[in-house]
């Protein structure tokens, strides 16, 4: 009779039967070495509610078997709460198709308060050689800014 936990030989996890390896995270999520070759953009909406402002150029080619990891996000607001979105889109210039989404909300606060960004995950895969770019909205009749990092490898 084994012993609570032990395997056997006819086990198949059993260590006769299948070697073990030592394994690394990357590995293990198939993750390449991030890249720092992405800048951070400032994208704005349009003067009109709820409408995207112009597509802003993040990179011109993203490189291959890349993923859009996460966007650091800084929406710069000082006199009014509002929802934003944020779409990421691949193709050329004037023909750009969205891949990705981020909402979130700006909240007001005073000329000389520290406004947090807010970090995004998203991990989307990437098209080879893909043009990547970017645009906002927000639920207000002003256009605004809005500080976009993006984290791809």
């Amino acid at each position: 009779m084994p012993k609570f936990g032990e395997l056997q030989a006819a086990d198949p996890w059993s260590s006769t039967t299948r070697t073990l390896t030592a394994f690394n995270a990357q590995s293990l999520f198939d993750l390449p070495i991030m890249d720092a070759n992405y800048p951070g953009v400032t994208p704005s909406s349009s003067a009109s509610a709820d409408t995207y402002g112009s597509w802003l150029e993040v990179v011109a080619n993203v490189g291959n078997s890349k993923r859009l990891l996460f966007a650091y996000i800084l929406p710069r607001h000082i006199d009014a709460n509002y929802a934003f979105e944020i779409e990421f889109g691949e193709g050329a210039s004037g023909s750009e198709a969205a891949v990705a989404r981020i909402n979130g909300r700006g909240n007001m606060v005073s000329l000389v308060s520290w406004v947090p960004g807010q970090l995004y995950p998203i991990w989307k895969s990437l098209t080879n050689g893909a043009r990547l770019s970017v645009r906002a909205k927000d639920n207000l009749a002003t256009a605004r800014d809005v500080n976009v990092s993006v984290m791809i490898a």
